[in-house]
Formats: structure tokens, C-alpha cells, sequence
């Protein structure tokens, strides 16, 4: 499709990936998918990536190699250099989740499974959780953070996790996983400082190297607005509960934020979220949150 005039059809509960000039946006929840396991349907459509190329404002779908993630939508997603990393999701098929880990290589548009979808290793089959890359010493990771899925027939529970019972027999967590890339192994890290409750529909946003952003998501006590700094280290991981300026963000969950670090500082621009239509930017700094009220205000920062 290499029309000025493509434009990808409408999807949800789906991520755009950015890799140098081009934004990646991959599956999400379609008109057309079938509620099936797999088909040859499912395949095909799996099976294409959208590219928009930010200097031109164009669109194009590109045809993939190799076999894509069963979960197509709800899933995680990170990159590192010339790779998209895609972790767990949901395959549209009743209630089945994924705990499996897959990379795209946007040289060669071919998708390479890294981890296979297993109710006894890794981290827990399910959706709308975190991930992000860091690095340690010239070494590449991943951790997965939080997320929901089915209470049976799934991974034994973490050490010193939570998991929150919720209906339709499923639950939510607040476990941590490390994916070494160079070994293909996961790991547990020790968790220390104020490790948030079992969350999902949260943002995880890489701010440094080591160092990432959550904020918001749904929670036991329901949507949040708190700000978490999470710091890695090979065996740890540090959550600190950012105490912010009083005027914030209302709670909320299923929205966006996008690291901006700029002349004038770093800064984490949060929009929208489910029944939330307004714009918040961070100063990371000094901890304090700026209401965008307008598009044109967006733009003039």
C-alpha cells in the first residue's frame, strides 16, 4: 500500500513503536479479526505491519516474514536498536492470554520467536502490562511489570508478588521479570522501595539506560494518578512513589505518555486514558505536573 492517501483502519488496545524515522504499529484489536485461536485469516492479517514515516506524513503497509505473535492485541512492546520486542497479549480467543516474548527486525521485517507461550515458565500469561528496554554495562534487557490474566492454567506465582481476583477468572499482578536478551533467559529480580499494587492498563516509559517512569493505571482501589521511578540494577529492582506538585493528572488507566527530553529538561507528556480527554506534561525534575489545555499549547512548547 503505497498510496499518500493509505491510512491503516481503525484498531485499539494495540502500540506504535518508534525506530529512527518511522513509527511501527503492529496488530491491535480490528473490525475484521477473527475470534478464533488461529486461522488462516488471523495469519494474514497478523502478518502486516503499518509504517508511518514522520518526515513525510506518510502511511504504508508492508507485508512480514516469519510467523507473528498468536497475541495480537492487549500485548507489551519495546525496542532496542533494529529490534521491536513484543511480549504476551491476547489472541482474540475467548479468554486466551500469552506469556510469550517475539522480536521484529525493521531491516528485514522478519519476526523471530524468542520465547514460547508456556503456563510454567516465565512471567504470567496475560495482557496490559508494561515492558521496557534498559542496559546494564553494554548488556541488553527487558522487564515486564504488572498486567491481567487467567487465574487457571497459568505460571506459579512469583515470590513476593501480589495477584488480585477479579471476575471471569482472572487476576491482576504486580510481579517483575527480566529478560536477558544475549543469554534468552528470564529471571526475578529482588524488589525493593514502594512497589505498586497489582496494576494493569498502566504506561512504562524509559526515561534513561536504567531508569523508567510508570504512571497511572488500574489498581485494587481502583484508577491511579501516582508517578513511580523505578531504577534497575542486574538483580534488583527499586520502585520510588515520586511525590509530586498537589495540581496533577486525575486517575486514570488505558492512556499514553512519551518521554521529552528537550532544552528544556526531561518531561512526560500523559494524554487521555478511558473517559479522559486532556494532556498533562511532567517536569521530572522538579516534580511538577502542567495541564496542556489546548492542542495549540501543546504545539507552542
Amino acid at each position: 500500500m503505497a498510496s499518500k492517501d493509505y491510512e491503516p483502519v481503525e484498531r485499539s488496545d494495540h502500540s506504535t513503536v518508534r525506530v529512527g524515522d518511522y513509527l511501527y504499529m503492529w496488530g491491535g484489536d480490528q473490525p475484521d479479526l477473527p475470534k478464533v485461536h488461529n486461522n488462516d485469516k488471523k495469519k494474514a492479517l497478523s502478518s502486516l505491519m503499518e509504517v508511518y514515516h514522520l518526515p513525510t506524513g506518510r502511511w504504508e503497509q508492508k507485508p512480514t516474514t516469519g510467523n507473528p505473535p498468536l497475541g495480537i492485541w492487549a500485548y507489551a512492546s519495546a525496542a532496542i536498536g533494529n529490534e521491536i520486542f513484543y511480549f504476551g497479549g491476547r489472541c482474540n480467543h475467548d479468554s486466551c492470554f500469552h506469556n510469550s516474548l517475539y522480536s521484529f527486525n525493521v531491516d528485514t521485517f522478519t519476526w523471530r520467536e524468542l520465547s514460547p507461550t508456556t503456563p510454567h515458565h516465565g512471567p504470567m500469561m496475560k495482557g496490559y502490562c508494561g515492558m521496557v528496554a534498559f542496559q546494564l554495562n553494554g548488556k541488553d534487557y527487558l522487564a515486564v511489570i504488572g498486567g491481567r490474566g487467567p487465574s487457571s492454567n497459568n505460571t506459579p506465582t512469583q515470590p513476593n508478588a501480589k495477584y488480585q481476583r477479579l471476575v471471569a477468572n482472572s487476576k491482576r499482578t504486580n510481579e517483575i521479570h527480566y529478560y536477558k536478551v544475549s543469554s534468552g533467559k528470564w529471571s526475578s529480580p529482588n524488589v525493593t522501595g514502594d512497589r505498586p499494587p497489582p496494576i494493569s492498563y498502566f504506561t512504562l516509559t524509559s526515561i534513561t539506560n536504567d531508569c523508567a517512569i510508570l504512571f497511572g493505571g488500574a489498581t485494587p482501589d481502583g484508577d491511579s494518578n501516582n508517578t513511580y521511578i523505578i531504577n534497575f540494577s542486574h538483580t534488583s529492582v527499586n520502585f520510588s512513589d515520586l511525590r509530586v506538585s498537589k495540581q496533577k493528572p486525575q486517575e486514570r488507566s488505558g492512556h499514553s505518555s512519551v518521554f521529552i527530553n528537550s532544552n528544556f529538561g526531561p518531561h512526560l507528556l500523559v494524554v487521555g486514558g478511558y473517559s479522559k480527554d486532556d494532556c498533562w506534561l511532567l517536569d521530572v525534575d522538579k516534580r511538577i505536573w502542567k495541564q496542556l489545555v489546548s492542542i495549540i499549547m501543546l504545539y507552542s512548547w
